[in-house]
């Protein structure tokens, strides 16, 4: 592990605010952070830039999808030039543009059970892909390897996010039932107002670098409502099987 020593200059003017508040020693556990992201979509591209101005010092993006023009309205870390490229490419090399004292790794392809091994040596796992099976799959892996993990959804009227962190709290099955995802609504059908990603997110994205500042943030549950937010208290189901 890198020491508080190790910032260099540019650094501690570029992260000099937050140190008023947490030090250089709480800078240095953000540096030392390894976060990765799931979907770098109309979440993850609101998501990953706070995290990258943040200092979180190693983050790794897993997309399948490609960037196409109907994305650009909502989904602010991609423009023109990047059409029809990769999503997770395309979010590292922004991401570097934003902060060039980070490490940054994209990968195109979608996040299952093969890439479990990833996850050991996570700091916190992000999950905001439009796939409810993916946050099922993260929820049941993270708790058993003991990661934090913040799972957020979107629908035109109504977003959330969670913090799931401990066999003791609540987790997103102690909420939500698996089902077919064909009948989820979907931003393509139903459509979305271009800020309430952006909105969701950057709460996503405040409670992850609050864990990982703080090892003792409780787990929560915020739900958004078109123009209001609700912080709701989830209590672990008595069935519910996660470890």
């Amino acid at each position: 592990m890198s020491t508080p020593t190790d910032f260099s200059k540019s650094e501690l003017e570029r992260y000099s605010r937050q140190i008023l508040l947490y030090g250089k020693a709480g800078q240095q556990r953000l540096k030392d952070a390894r976060v990765i992201v799931i979907g770098a979509g109309g979440l993850g591209s609101t998501f990953l830039p706070v995290l990258a101005a943040s200092g979180i010092g190693n983050i790794v993006v897993y997309d399948a999808d490609t960037v196409e023009r109907s994305n650009l309205g909502r989904q602010l870390l991609y423009t023109e030039v990047d059409l029809g490229k990769p999503k997770a490419s395309a979010a590292a090399d922004r991401l570097m543009a934003i902060n060039p004292f980070i490490q940054l790794q994209g990968i195109p392809r979608r996040f299952d059970e093969t890439e479990a091994g990833a996850l050991r040596t996570a700091s916190l796992v992000f999950e905001g892909s439009d796939s409810l099976r993916t946050k099922f799959l993260l929820n049941d892996l993270c708790l058993s390897a003991g990661i934090p993990l913040v799972i957020s959804a979107l629908g035109n009227a109504q977003g959330h996010t969670m913090l799931v962190s401990g066999s003791d709290s609540a987790c997103y099955r102690c909420i939500f039932e698996e089902i077919d995802e064909q009948e989820l609504p979907t931003c393509a059908n139903e459509g979305i107002l271009s800020a309430f990603p952006a909105l969701v997110a950057a709460q996503a994205a405040h409670v992850a670098i609050r864990r990982i500042l703080d090892a003792n943030l409780p787990a929560g549950f915020w739900v958004f409502e078109k123009s209001h937010c609700r912080n709701v208290s989830v209590r672990r189901r008595k069935d519910c099987l996660h470890p």
